[in-house]
């Protein structure tokens, strides 16, 4: 076929499918007598998307047929497509994944009676700062104080005959048993006397740890039974951060392995390490669990949520490229470089993705310019210039 029969061919050929590609267009938009119709509007748009896509591949495809036949065609024509480029780099490549987490305390219990008994006294309220062995409340101890007073009396007394029994007993005085029943009877009165002051000691409930108190769900003159909650003592020096990871990345994270954090109600970032990683796999939902550090000085709640980043695949030395540059056909995924002033489409087998950048396992070497904006309508062969 003749350059001018070629030229005439084509030029036929693009108008036949524009005027198509319009027509199409015309019927779409005027085939629905309901133009509220969403679900015809959203199928018209369909249509009419893969249609301009067949167009534009029409077109690309002609070009390229027709520098290859008739380089002269295109001279003077000012056809040198506009795009912009960028290099496909060499740089240490990491893959993370997002997982929800949350503020837990190490130092947060709930404070209860060990003795049951009527509270005399509570000594704190919310949002009290208190230290290590404080007062909260008291339990009445009048009973216990008058079982001290009755022992104390018998323990004198049993002290009494023990000592007389024990001097005649040194004189070969009286029989072995007497001795033995007035020693037994005064250590039996000293071992309940301990125990009356190890109760009464149970009436004042003491702080654990030093802390903020939280909640006081009790009240004064209150009746209260053993592991009732008298205070809920919280102390965020104790805090760290606990994730649940799914069991698809076991192996995948050592502990000192660094992460990043947010925390979305008070837009913070902070960076951290994994301090535990659980051996246990929860069987309702099949994750694992993993601990993150808190640094000094921070001060968030528990329970507050959060958003752990960790690293789950990294490689040095890795071709990164924008993932918005990479496309698709029937043989695999592509990228169009820049010889000269031609674009040349490059078959390449692309790896992981993160953070809009993505890992060249084999079709580059590094060092490349790529075509990055206008990639979508241009073809192989295609003249370009680039227009940073």
């Amino acid at each position: 076929m003749k350059t001018t029969e070629i030229r005439n061919y084509t030029i036929v050929k693009a108008k036949s499918i524009t005027t198509l590609f319009m027509a199409s267009l015309l019927a779409a938009a005027c085939g629905k007598s309901g133009a509220d119709d969403l679900a015809a509007k959203k199928k018209q748009l369909a249509e009419a998307r893969t249609q301009l896509a067949g167009v534009k591949a029409t077109i690309a495809q002609l070009e390229s047929e027709i520098a290859a036949a008739d380089p002269e065609f295109f001279k003077g024509r000012n056809t040198a497509q506009p795009v912009t480029a960028v290099k496909a780099k060499k740089n240490r490549f990491e893959h993370k994944i997002e997982v929800r987490g949350a503020v837990m305390s190490r130092a947060n219990v709930q404070v209860g009676a060990e003795l049951p008994g009527r509270l005399t006294s509570v000594k704190v309220k919310e949002g009290q700062r208190v230290k290590k062995g404080q007062v909260l409340a008291i339990i009445d101890a009048e009973e216990i104080e008058r079982s001290i007073a009755i022992t104390e009396t018998q323990l004198r007394f049993a002290t009494t005959v023990f000592e007389k029994r024990q001097r005649l007993w040194m004189k070969n005085i009286g029989t072995e048993i007497q001795y033995l029943e007035a020693k037994n009877n005064k250590e039996t009165l000293e071992k309940q006397w301990e125990s009356l002051q190890t109760r009464l000691s149970k009436t004042s409930i003491l702080a654990p740890f030093s802390g903020t108190i939280e909640q006081v769900p009790v009240k004064n003159g209150q009746y209260v039974q053993p592991g009732l909650p008298i205070a809920f003592l919280v102390n965020n020096a104790e805090n760290y951060i606990s994730a649940e990871v799914s069991d698809a990345y076991i192996g995948s994270f050592e502990m000192g392995d660094e992460v990043t954090v947010r925390v979305p109600s008070l837009g913070d970032t902070l960076s951290s390490t994994i301090s535990s990683i659980g051996q246990v796999i929860n069987k309702n939902n099949r994750t694992f669990t993993v601990e993150i550090a808190l640094p000094k000085g921070t001060n968030y709640k528990t329970n507050q949520v959060t958003l752990v980043h960790l690293t789950d695949f990294s490689a040095d030395d890795s071709v990164v490229i924008p993932t918005r540059i990479i496309q698709e056909d029937l043989k695999g995924n592509y990228v169009y470089l820049i010889e000269g002033d031609k674009a040349r489409k490059v078959y390449m087998e692309p790896g992981r993705s993160y953070d809009n950048r993505t890992r060249i396992v084999a079709g580059l070497n590094g060092g490349e310019t790529l075509i990055d904006k206008g990639n979508r309508t241009i073809a192989d062969g295609v003249t370009v210039s680039i227009r940073n």
